[in-house]
């Protein structure tokens, strides 16, 4: 065989060993018996997602409105997480707003979610002001009301930590204060 022969030869099966992956010893991501691209996750992805688009609908005629996102790592895997916070807001009234957090590692698209905080406090009606991450935890603050409250006003102040273990999310402190303002300014 010439010397151009093997030449030709060995060029195309180099180039299909590097297209099929045989130099690389990273195994892709398998998320649901399908493999995720690291470029394309939620947490590559960073401020271009539409977080709109990805957290639970309002009920017809109520906007969806995301309050507030903070990113941190709360699986413990390097990637940020995402805490999303939405409320709906109808015509006339403020619906309660829950916070839902997006594993960072899973893809942006279809971004698996963690858990939805704020969905179980009842009778605690929360209007998110912020989201934070601090020491290992989810802290959430929100003007709201509660049983003792007049419904007309958000005149109590509460405070949220959530903490990330065994797969989901345990509310570790719920605590409450008098908002002599009548909410947010």
């Amino acid at each position: 065989m010439s010397k151009r022969a093997v030449l030709f030869t060995s060029v195309p099966l180099l180039a299909l060993a590097l297209l099929t992956g045989c130099t690389s010893d990273d195994d892709p991501k398998i998320e649901d018996g399908v493999a995720v691209d690291e470029a394309s996750t939620l947490a590559a992805a960073g401020d271009r997602i539409e977080w709109q688009k990805l957290v639970e609908p309002c009920a017809e005629g109520e906007l969806v409105v995301v309050q507030a996102v903070a990113q941190a790592d709360m699986t413990g895997d390097g990637k940020p997480d995402a805490a999303v916070a939405r409320a709906c807001e109808g015509t006339d009234q403020y619906g309660a707003s829950t916070v839902e957090v997006f594993d960072g590692a899973s893809a942006a698209a279809q971004p698996k979610r963690l858990g939805t905080l704020l969905a179980d406090v009842k009778p605690d009606k929360p209007y998110v002001d912020s989201v934070a991450f601090s020491e290992g935890a989810l802290l959430i603050k929100a003007n709201g009301v509660d049983e003792a409250s007049n419904a007309t006003c958000p005149e109590v102040v509460f405070t949220y930590r959530y903490k990330f273990s065994g797969g989901a999310f345990q509310q570790e402190k719920r605590e409450t204060a008098p908002d002599e303002t009548c909410g947010p300014e």
